[in-house]
């Protein structure tokens, strides 16, 4: 009876642990849905106030023709507060923000041309960590119809004058 009483216990304890686990694993972060953000009309502004410690919030958007997508997010901070972003990151396609200013009050935007999105269902992710005093972030998105317009940087400029001029040079070479 002894070893039914000790093996009982050892039992016990392991389904307590196992459970303490799983609380303290899902304590890690707290995800978040902010709903859905009509872009309807051009844009549209979203904010929010993460809990304290580590956060995931999601935001969905439908894209109804081919469009160029835009956006900035931008932590507001005061006293102790701060938010720190560690990525966020639209998907389908997996298409990061970068961060463009840091601490204490961080930025972070699409690239300056934009993301070229197909008609869809799209989910901004934003991912990072809330002081205890928590701080909030806002941000705002746009969608224009059609694709980005890219425009050269000078120095593909330059490599393609130095590579008109090198064709033009050989072909000279060959004539005479």
């Amino acid at each position: 009876m002894h070893q039914t009483q000790q093996g009982g216990k050892a039992m016990k304890l392991s389904k307590v642990i196992a459970a303490s686990s799983l609380a303290l694993a899902s304590a890690g972060s707290f995800a978040v849905s902010l709903g859905a953000i009509d872009l309807s009309s051009g844009s549209g502004f979203f904010g929010n106030t993460p809990i304290a410690g580590a956060f995931v919030d999601t935001l969905t958007f439908t894209v109804t023709t081919l469009a160029t997508f835009n956006g900035s997010i931008t932590s507001a901070v005061n006293g102790t507060q701060d938010v720190d972003f560690t990525s966020i990151v639209l998907t389908p396609g997996s298409l990061a923000f970068t961060s463009v200013l840091g601490d204490p009050v961080e930025v972070w935007a699409a690239p300056a041309v934009g993301f070229s999105l197909s008609p869809g269902v799209y989910t901004l992710t934003l991912t990072g960590t809330n002081s205890a005093s928590m701080g909030s972030y806002a941000g705002n998105l746009a969608l224009t119809p059609g694709s980005p317009t890219l425009v050269p940087e000078p120095e593909s400029y330059a490599m393609m004058l130095a590579g008109l001029g090198l064709v033009t040079l050989l072909t000279r070479r060959r004539r005479g």
